[in-house]
C-alpha cells in the first residue's frame, strides 16, 4: 500500500503573446495563437517490491592457483547456500557480476621499489529477490559461509508503470488546473493542447543498517535487520497550451 502522497505543485508559468505574422493560402495575415506553459508535478512513496543484493567473495595467496583455488571453494559454498534461501522458480535470482583477478604489490624500502606479493581474485554475486524482508538473513548466511563484503543493497520497484501512471494523470490534472485558473485571470481561456512532455523517476531511499555486525554475528538467529524503506515516485508534465482569443 501507499505510504502517503504529496500533491501536484505547479513549477512554471509563461505566457507567449502572438509571434511574428504569417500568410494563409489566400495572402492574408495570420498570427499564432498565444500559449501558456504549466509544469504541473505529483509525488507518492511505494513500499518497493524487489531487493538486489551484491556480495563478493575476496581472497588472497601468494600464486594465481592458490587464490582461484581458495575463492571458488568459497564462492561455490555462498551460492549454493543463497539459492536454497531464494524462489528461484517465483522468479528470484542469483549471478556473477563481478570476476577479478589482479597481482598484488608492497613497497620495498630497501629495494626502493614495488615487490609482487601474491594475488587477489575477487568474485561478486548479486542476488535479487522479491521477498524483501530476506535481505538480513541472506547477508548473514553469505558471510557466515566466505563471503567477506557486502557491495550493494537497493530496494527497489520491479514495474513502477502503474504508479507512473496514476502520478502522470495526477500531474496532467493540475497543470490544467493552474492554466485554467491563470487565463481566467487573463480574461481567456485556454484551448487545445500544443505540446505536451511527461517524465516519471524514482527516488530510492538510503540503506539503514540497524544492528552492528559483531552482535549480530553472536546471535544466529537473529538476521541482521535492513530497513527498505519507501521509493519516492515522482510523475512530471509540462503542457502548452494554446489561448483563445
Amino acid at each position: 500500500m501507499k505510504r502517503f502522497a504529496i500533491g501536484c505543485t505547479l513549477l512554471f508559468i509563461s505566457v507567449l503573446g502572438p509571434t511574428l505574422p504569417l500568410y494563409g493560402m489566400d495572402g492574408t495575415k495570420e498570427e499564432k495563437p498565444p500559449v501558456i506553459t504549466v509544469t504541473g508535478t505529483a509525488t507518492d512513496e511505494f513500499p518497493p517490491d524487489t531487493a538486489i543484493l551484491s556480495l563478493a567473495v575476496e581472497t588472497k595467496a601468494e600464486t594465481v592457483d592458490e587464490a582461484s583455488r581458495q575463492n571458488n571453494s568459497r564462492s561455490e559454498k555462498v551460492i549454493s547456500v543463497l539459492k536454497k534461501l531464494l524462489d528461484i522458480p517465483a522468479g528470484d535470482t542469483i549471478r556473477t557480476s563481478a570476476f577479478s583477478v589482479q597481482p598484488v604489490y608492497e613497497y620495498d624500502d630497501k629495494k626502493r621499489r614495488n615487490i609482487l606479493t601474491g594475488y587477489r581474485v575477487l568474485n561478486r554475486v548479486t542476488v535479487s529477490t522479491s521477498v524483501t524482508r530476506m535481505v538480513g538473513e541472506l547477508i548473514d548466511r553469505g558471510l557466515k559461509n566466505g563471503a567477506n563484503n557486502v557491495d550493494d543493497i537497493r530496494f527497489v520497484l520491479k514495474d513502477d508503470r502503474k504508479a507512473c501512471e496514476g502520478l502522470l494523470v495526477k500531474a496532467v490534472e493540475r497543470a490544467r488546473a493552474d492554466a485554467e485558473t491563470v487565463a481566467r485571470a487573463l480574461g481567456t481561456e485556454i484551448g487545445g493542447v500544443r505540446q505536451l512532455t511527461p517524465s516519471c523517476t524514482g527516488e530510492q531511499p538510503p540503506i539503514i543498517m540497524g544492528m552492528a555486525r559483531a552482535k549480530t554475528m553472536e546471535a544466529a538467529d537473529v538476521a541482521t535487520p535492513i530497513e527498505a524503506g519507501s521509493n519516492k515516485v515522482h510523475g512530471t508534465v509540462t503542457v502548452e497550451f494554446y489561448l483563445k482569443r
